[in-house]
């Protein structure tokens, strides 16, 4: 009796090069729309920074206009949420000098039916607040900066920002170097003028650290 001896091919299994190669372009493709997404996300958010300081400050003039005065401008007392009623002429000179003044001013707006909370809230879950006019954090004297960074009236309402939101706010409503908004370290505030973070060639989102921000408000 003879003994055949069958070949047969051994089944082969596993990703071809072709197929191993699909599956990297389609990872690749994968990465490169999460990063996307990532960059339209913190695109938005800067786009919403903006578009409420110009949306406060628009308040701000709304109101001078309607009433002859600046909202808090005058108020010897913290005004009360929901209740309109406008700051003593005597004090008024054009200027938030006092904590009560600048932490008036955004609840007069609401209850002039001018701003609404949520127009004062971020997109970082902060809200708003107005600094005093003699503010060490935000020089020079005689203005208002509106801020979401600490410290505001000396009383902390946030963490500081993160620095790539900074810079890439000030580029977006300003040069990106100096002018109306001021940018510093915890604790001071630097203008770009005298002691830069970034100019208006830096990469805004390779920066790391954090900042404080203030954007121009009055005068």
């Amino acid at each position: 009796m003879s003994i055949k001896q069958c070949k047969g091919h051994a089944k082969q299994t596993g990703f071809t090069l072709v197929e191993l190669a699909i599956v990297l372009v389609i990872i690749g493709l994968i990465l490169g729309m999460a990063f996307k997404g990532k960059d339209l996300i913190d695109g938005a958010k800067v786009k919403s920074l903006a578009a409420q300081y110009n949306k406060i400050q628009a308040a701000f003039n709304i109101y001078f206009e309607k009433y002859g005065a600046y909202p808090g401008d005058g108020c010897t007392a913290l005004q009360v949420l929901g209740t309109f009623v406008q700051c003593p002429t005597a004090g008024r000179n054009g200027i938030l000098n006092t904590v009560n003044e600048a932490n008036s001013a955004l609840i007069q707006l609401q209850n002039a039916n001018i701003l609404t909370a949520a127009d004062l809230q971020t997109p970082f879950g902060t809200t708003w607040a107005v600094s005093i006019s003699t503010s060490a954090v935000f020089p020079p004297a005689g203005t208002n900066y509106l801020s979401f960074t600490n410290p505001v009236n000396a009383v902390p309402i946030a963490t500081v920002a993160d620095a790539r939101y900074v810079c890439a706010l000030d580029r977006m409503i300003d040069n990106g170097d100096s002018g109306a908004v001021a940018v510093g370290g915890a604790g001071t505030v630097v203008r770009s003028t005298t002691a830069p973070l970034y100019t208006n060639a830096t990469d805004c989102w390779a920066r790391t650290g954090t900042s404080n921000v203030g954007l121009r408000l009055l005068p």
